[in-house]
């Protein structure tokens, strides 16, 4: 899963235990009101604790509930300090990681994905950025870097994909017993018409889409219309 992907499901997660929470604290002082059965007050912080501290304290403050209890009044501002010191770490330690991937040198990338290469014999397609593999896209490959296969010839994958699209790509060929790397560019998988044309214009056999892992031959594709 890639950092995107990740900070969307997050942002997902976070609004809905956030609202969850708020709405909680308010049935619990709904019920309160009419002296009804309660939620427990473990099952209110643990709430806050799964990442609805925000909540919790918009719920302590809009609805005025619990501004009064220890636990509460000092609990839920500990836990919001926390989170954001878990986050503030996480993000702190994505971003040097990917600044880190930028100042690599290609050689060191290169000897990166040419080990990456011995345990993915069915090939792969990887962002050199951040080292991850996407997962959505229609991958096609450069005429530039068309037949490299040793370490010298992936350091110059490597330098024209850090030049370009920042992709490289790498598949076994059986027949020959090498590993064939090329610096990719990656289309969105709506644009297929123009991943074909790419493919065409540089001289490219076949694409591969990421998604769904299918092969598109070329000689098997009836050419657009000008």
């Amino acid at each position: 899963m890639d950092m995107p992907e990740l900070t969307k499901i997050l942002a997902i997660y976070l609004t809905t235990i956030n609202m969850a929470t708020f709405f909680t604290f308010g049935i619990d002082k709904l019920k309160a009101k009419h002296d009804r059965w309660r939620i427990l007050e473990a099952a209110l912080l643990l709430l806050a604790a799964l990442g609805g501290s925000i909540g919790a304290w918009l719920g302590m403050k809009v609805w005025r509930h619990k501004t009064m209890h220890k636990k509460f009044k000092y609990g839920i501002p500990l836990i919001f300090i926390l989170q954001v010191a878990i986050v503030a770490a996480f993000a702190l330690s994505s971003c040097s990681r990917h600044k880190g991937n930028e100042q690599e040198s290609p050689e060191a990338i290169a000897e990166r994905i040419w080990n990456l290469s011995q345990f993915r014999p069915d090939g792969f397609t990887i962002d050199i950025r951040t080292m991850e593999a996407p997962t959505e896209g229609i991958a096609v490959a450069y005429a530039a870097t068309q037949g490299c296969h040793s370490r010298e010839g992936l350091v110059a994958v490597v330098k024209h994909a850090l030049e370009h699209d920042g992709y490289v790509g790498g598949w076994y060929d059986s027949e020959s017993g090498l590993y064939y790397f090329d610096s990719t560019r990656l289309f969105p998988e709506d644009q297929r018409d123009e991943a074909l044309q790419f493919a065409r214009d540089n001289g490219q056999l076949a694409v591969y889409v990421l998604s769904t892992g299918e092969e598109i031959r070329l000689d098997q594709q009836i050419p657009a219309a000008a």
